[in-house]
Parts: C-alpha cells; sequence; structure tokens
C-alpha cells in the first residue's frame, strides 16, 4: 500500500508527540511520586516534633507517647491532628493522653501488634534506644548505630536533646486521602497529556501540508518537464530550503530550454555545414560523370579541399563529443609555458605577416611548469591564434603574453580585432556561434574552434575567459595549475 509523504510527516510528528508524552509522564509521576512522598513525610513529621516536643515538657518521659505514633500509622482513618485537639498550646493534654492510653489498654493484644508494625515513625532515646520501632527501624530495645542516629531528627528542648525522631526514606502506602489526591494528579496530567497530543496531531497535520504541498508542486512541474515543456516554471516557495529548490529548478528549466534551443540551433548549422560541401562535391562529380565538366587537376582539387573541410568538421564533432563524455584522451607531461608559447608563435609567424600583422611574444621568465598533454594544448591554442589574426585589421599587432598568479599560469591571446559585443560575450564559446553573421560562410570557421578550446582547456582542469569591449579588441585568457 502506497503511503504518501504527506502521511508520513504527519505520523512521525504524531509518534514524536506519542513518545514525549510517554516520557513525560514517566518522569512526572516519578518526581510527583517522590515529592509528594517526602511533602507527606517532612509535614507530618514537623507536626509530630511539635506534639512530642510538648508531650515531653509536660510529662517528662516518653510513656504512653505511643498513642500518637499509632495515629500517625498508613491506612488509618484518621491521622494526626484530625478529630482531636494535638497542637501546642491545648489545654487538658494530660486528661485526653490518660483517655487515650485507656482507650490504647482495652485494644487486644493483636490490634496492638498489627498497627505498631504499621507505623510511619518511631522514638528512639537519647542513647539511640529504640522505644518505638517504625515500619523500617529495628525492634524496641535496638541501640541504633551512629549512622541511623545522624539520619533521625533530633527532638530538642532547652537545648537538650530529649529523643530522636526516627524518620522512614518512603511511605509504606498511601492513606484513602493521599490515593484520592494521587489519582486526581494522575488523571489531570492523562487528561493534560491527551489534550497535548491531539493538540500536536493538528500541528502536525499543518506543517506536513505546509511541507508537502511545494513538494506537490515541483513533483508537477517536474513532470511537465519530462513531457517536454521545458518552459515550466513554479511560482516562489518561500525563503528556506524548499524555496531554493524551487528557484533552482526554475533556473534548471530556464538552462534546459536554452540547451534545446542550442540543440536545434547547433542542429541546424552542423546540417548547413554538412550541405555547403556536399553541393559543391555532388554538383562536380555530377558534371563531371555527365560529360558537362572535364576532369582537371583544378577541379579535382577542388573536390579533395571540400573533402578535407569535412573530415575536419566531423573530427571536430568527434572531439567534443569525447570531450562531453569525459574521454579525452590527455597524454600529459610536465611543460614549460614558455616553450610551449613560443611553438605557438613559430607556427603562426607566417601566416600573421602575411595579413600584415605583427605577432609579439611576451615570455616571463619562470621555472615553473605545467602539467599538460602539448599537443591538444597547441590545437587549442591554434584555433584562439586563428580567430586572433582573422579578426585582426592589417598592420595590427597580436600579443601571445604569460603572466604568473599565485597558483597559476596564465596564456594571454591579445588581439586588435572590433571586438565582442557584450551581448554576445557570454556564449562565444557555444558550439556554431558567430558573433559575426556576416562569417557564416567562410570556410576558415566551422564555428567549432572555441568550443574546442574550451573543451581541451577543460579536460586540462584549467579555465578559459573572453574579455573584450567593442572597438578594443579581445583578449583571451587561460589559466592552467602550476606544478
Amino acid at each position: 500500500m502506497k503511503i504518501s509523504l504527506k502521511t508520513k510527516l504527519s505520523l512521525a510528528f504524531v509518534l514524536v508527540a506519542l513518545i514525549t508524552a510517554a516520557v513525560l509522564a514517566l518522569v512526572f509521576n516519578r518526581f510527583n511520586q517522590r515529592q509528594f512522598n517526602q511533602f507527606v513525610i517532612d509535614n507530618q513529621r514537623a507536626e509530630l516534633i511539635s506534639v512530642l516536643t510538648n508531650y515531653y515538657k509536660e510529662h517528662q518521659s516518653w510513656d504512653g507517647a505511643q498513642i500518637y505514633f499509632s495515629n500517625m500509622a498508613r491506612g488509618q482513618g484518621q491521622g494526626l491532628g484530625q478529630g482531636q485537639n494535638t497542637g501546642p498550646g491545648s489545654q487538658g493534654r494530660g486528661r485526653r493522653l490518660g483517655q487515650a492510653d485507656s482507650i490504647h489498654h482495652q485494644n487486644s493484644q493483636s490490634e496492638e501488634n498489627t498497627l505498631i508494625s504499621r507505623r510511619l515513625f518511631g522514638l528512639a532515646a537519647p542513647d539511640g534506644t529504640v522505644l518505638i520501632p517504625s515500619f523500617d527501624s529495628p525492634n524496641p530495645g535496638v541501640v541504633l548505630d551512629t549512622e541511623a542516629i545522624a539520619l533521625s531528627m533530633p527532638i530538642v528542648i532547652e537545648e537538650e536533646t530529649v529523643g530522636y525522631l526516627l524518620s522512614p526514606n518512603q511511605l509504606p502506602g498511601y492513606s484513602e486521602v493521599e490515593n484520592r489526591f494521587v489519582r486526581s494528579s494522575n488523571l489531570a496530567m492523562l487528561i493534560a497529556l491527551a489534550g497535548a497530543i491531539i493538540l500536536a496531531s493538528i500541528i502536525a497535520i499543518i506543517i506536513a501540508r505546509s511541507i508537502t504541498k511545494p513538494i506537490e508542486t515541483l513533483s508537477e512541474a517536474s513532470q511537465r518537464i519530462a513531457n517536454r515543456e521545458l518552459n515550466t516554471k513554479v511560482p516562489e516557495l518561500g525563503k528556506d530550503e524548499i524555496g531554493m529548490l524551487a528557484k533552482n529548478f526554475n533556473e534548471m528549466s530556464d538552462r534546459l530550454e536554452e540547451s534545446d534551443r542550442l540543440r536545434k540551433q547547433m542542429t541546424a548549422d552542423i546540417a548547413h555545414d554538412l550541405r555547403t560541401p556536399l553541393t559543391v562535391i555532388n554538383g562536380y562529380v555530377e558534371s563531371m560523370r555527365d560529360g558537362d565538366l572535364s576532369v582537371t587537376p583544378e577541379r579535382l582539387g577542388l573536390i579533395a579541399d571540400e573533402t578535407t573541410r569535412l573530415s575536419k568538421l566531423v573530427d571536430d564533432l568527434r572531439l567534443l563529443s569525447v570531450a562531453d563524455a569525459g574521454e579525452l584522451n590527455l597524454q600529459k607531461q610536465l611543460t614549460n609555458p614558455n616553450e610551449l608559447l613560443e611553438h605557438c608563435h613559430q607556427l603562426f609567424e607566417n601566416q600573421a605577416a602575411r595579413k600584415s600583422i605583427s605577432l609579439k611574444l611576451e615570455p616571463l621568465t619562470t621555472t615553473q611548469k605545467v602539467l599538460i598533454d602539448e599537443d591538444r594544448m597547441i590545437q587549442a591554442l591554434s584555433n584562439l591564434l586563428n580567430n586572433a589574426i582573422d579578426y585582426s585589421p592589417e598592420g595590427s599587432e597580436v600579443i601571445l603574453r604569460l603572466k604568473e598568479e599565485k597558483a597559476c599560469m596564465l596564456l594571454e591571446i591579445i588581439d586588435s580585432g572590433p571586438g565582442i559585443d557584450p551581448a554576445n560575450l557570454p556564449y562565444i564559446f557555444e558550439r556554431f556561434h558567430r558573433a559575426d553573421r556576416s562569417r557564416q560562410e567562410s570556410a576558415s570557421h566551422s564555428g567549432l574552434g572555441l568550443s574546442i578550446a574550451k573543451a581541451i582547456i577543460t579536460a586540462h582542469n584549467g579555465e578559459i575567459l573572453a574579455i573584450s569591449a567593442l572597438g578594443q579588441g579581445t583578449s583571451i585568457q587561460i589559466r592552467l595549475a602550476k606544478q
């Protein structure tokens, strides 16, 4: 059975609320029980100390005091101070004590033994001898050790310790009144926890919906993208991670749409660039086959030139496809960048001279080397130099310059051409892009030269950048890591 993300999130929040409530209930119950026990013990102990102090002052002994401890037995109908006037300053205390003693002596021996075994507090003489045992103290006549005396509450009259009240560490049970209080506290806690869980469940559903709603929107939009609706956009979904995801989705949609446009444009350009030489070749071959044209070396040379052009275009496309797949084979070795630029200078010096262009080399005194495939790098630089020389006017200059930066070597090719329109500058390394559409038919420019240069330099983990302005020439900068 498929469970939606909204349901999963809601259940997760509710489960967390239930676990939290259970832990809180357990901790609260333990803490509340311990605190309540201590409260009962402290309250009755303070009251009993006061009563016993007054009793000792009046009788100067502990004879007959056990009736007070009997009233402190757990589970009796009345506790100390209930149904009798035992507070400090009461009158007729001796008469009431005598009446209590008379009643006490009328009880059977078995009832007395049962009552004593259930006493909460006990009494010890000043020397530590147990006079009246509590439910967890030694039997009467046993002398308490020093540690037990230290844990007992001294009964002090006029700075003299006349006895020790033996206090329990915990209650052996609750009276009916105390049981009712505990049950009421637990019921209130359960009601509060049930209300908290219900409220947490409602909040969980609201939060789950707020999280899943934008995800559903993104899911629907991605499905439309999969159905080739590449211009699909999603509305702004906030400033959090989901909002950032929506922003990235819209950027992805824009790039997919642009990539699709470029793919269509590239397909059209490839068809155009293939059609032109094929048309020439086909025209000459058919004419010579039909006898309209004679076979001459010049005409065969034209066919060979167009065939070479086709072969170069196919090779360029193959190189780009291999580079896109990350499978461009590079034979890297440490190379002095000065030697690389000097080699390119020698290759293109004559070509530049034929156009009356000065090709200047500005090397740098350095021992730093770069790890490159020299043949591939010469291929990239050759494409860049071809562009620089072709687009520079006669009588101008093209500069090959080497600079050293903190972590890399900078190779620059600077021309004196017309520059590049800022609107075209971001796209000059795209395939078949030509800033000057009037050169569309140029046989020397397939529109792949800059793309190939970028692919080769990227394969070397390098960076290529074009800096240009209309009327101010163009600077192509290549950064390669120093070794």
